[in-house]
């Protein structure tokens, strides 16, 4: 890789796992030897450092905000608001709920990812839940400004959904607004188990072959005691003692749509869930 990436990861309404994929992507990027740095974007509902069990931050997103809406954000500003964790070795850009109180110009976006390219192989930015059209097209709030500016530079939008019919029809109900951003998102499927749909993988792909025109990227099957115990233990899927099958479709979406290693198993994964 010789350009550094920017990738968004946003949902539909709901508690799709958004942060938990943002968070084990990004160590997965980290683990192929790659300089990462996560931002938690999300205004309403910040929780990367919640899940790796961090306290005392610095001011974090909400203090690059303020910074850069005075044209003074650069390297070192970023290592001041920032944390360098050491498992997994990534670098935290920290959300919390002062950033709503925050107004958010597309310029300050513009000079927070800059600087983070400057820097950073990759920075993997948790947005909030996909914003949907307000009837005044005039009035934009600071979720739409801060989704709009970062898809201004995201080399990927994964959008993240459901694995259940509550799931899909929230997909569904948001995909005109997600078509609207980005041409060709990277869509992966969370929680994938047959207990709620029979056949599910087979169900869900036919559904939105009916239905959508976005394709499934991936499938992440659910682990819930692989998840459960990464996040007591505050850390990634991927550096537990006995990783699982959400551990490795995890991989394989980071391989293959990621960093376009298209090795016939981690596709194959990828695919499967």
């Amino acid at each position: 890789m010789t350009e550094p990436k920017v990738i968004a990861i946003t949902s539909p309404y709901g508690s799709t796992g958004k942060t938990t994929v943002a968070i084990n992507l990004a160590a997965e990027l980290a683990a192929s030897k790659y300089r990462v740095l996560i931002i938690d974007a999300d205004l309403y509902g910040p929780s990367v450092a919640n899940y790796l069990s961090l306290a005392d931050l610095p001011a974090g997103f909400a203090g690059a905000l303020r910074i850069a809406s005075q044209n003074r954000f650069d390297k070192s500003q970023l290592e001041r608001l920032s944390v360098e964790l050491s498992k997994p070795r990534l670098t935290l850009l920290a959300g919390s709920v002062s950033s709503q109180s925050v107004e958010i110009t597309r310029e300050a976006i513009d000079q927070i990812i800059e600087t983070a390219k400057a820097s950073f192989d990759f920075t993997v930015i948790d947005l909030a839940s996909i914003p949907q059209p307000k009837s005044d097209s005039s009035s934009k709030d600071n979720t739409t400004t801060l989704f709009t500016s970062v898809l201004g530079h995201a080399n990927e939008l994964v959008v993240v959904a459901l694995a259940d019919p509550v799931g899909i029809f929230r997909l569904l109900n948001a995909e005109q607004s997600i078509l609207r951003s980005v041409n060709e998102p990277k869509l992966v499927i969370n929680r994938l188990r047959n207990s709620v749909i029979p056949n599910a993988r087979h169900e869900i792909l036919q559904t939105l072959q009916r239905l959508s025109a976005i394709e499934v990227s991936g499938f992440l099957p659910d682990d819930p005691g692989q998840i459960d115990q990464a996040t007591k233990d505050g850390t990634s899927a991927s550096l537990l003692p006995r990783p699982g099958s959400f551990r490795q479709a995890m991989q394989a979406f980071s391989n293959t749509v990621i960093l376009k290693r298209l090795g016939q198993l981690d596709g194959r994964i990828a695919k499967l869930g």
